[in-house]
């Protein structure tokens, strides 16, 4: 019996990673290159060398909403969403093993 209510997070969350499109697994890297520093050693550093990343999110998750209230409930001046997505991004790679 199907129906049209939604799983839990981690259902949605598995099926989303067990089949990103037409349920082709995605394919597991070697592991974390050697050559790769961990990402709080670069963002400890004084000076750091930066390249772009444009990507668009779903609005429905609100999450420039999010970060504000985040900044603001923490008295932030500033929010380096840059050093936030470089962490979230290298956590999520190295866990399939890029």
């Amino acid at each position: 019996m199907r129906t049209d209510v939604p799983g839990s997070h981690q259902e949605q969350y598995g099926r989303a990673e067990a089949a990103p499109s037409e349920g082709t697994p995605w394919a597991h890297g070697p592991g974390r290159p050697k050559d790769i520093p961990e990402t709080a050693v670069i963002l400890n550093q004084r000076m750091i060398t930066r390249e772009s990343l444009d990507s668009s999110v779903p609005a429905a998750l609100k999450l420039k909403k999010r970060l504000k209230r985040f900044a603001l409930d923490n008295e932030l001046d500033h929010l380096p969403i840059g050093d936030i997505v470089s962490v979230a991004l290298d956590e999520w790679l190295t866990t399939r093993g890029f």
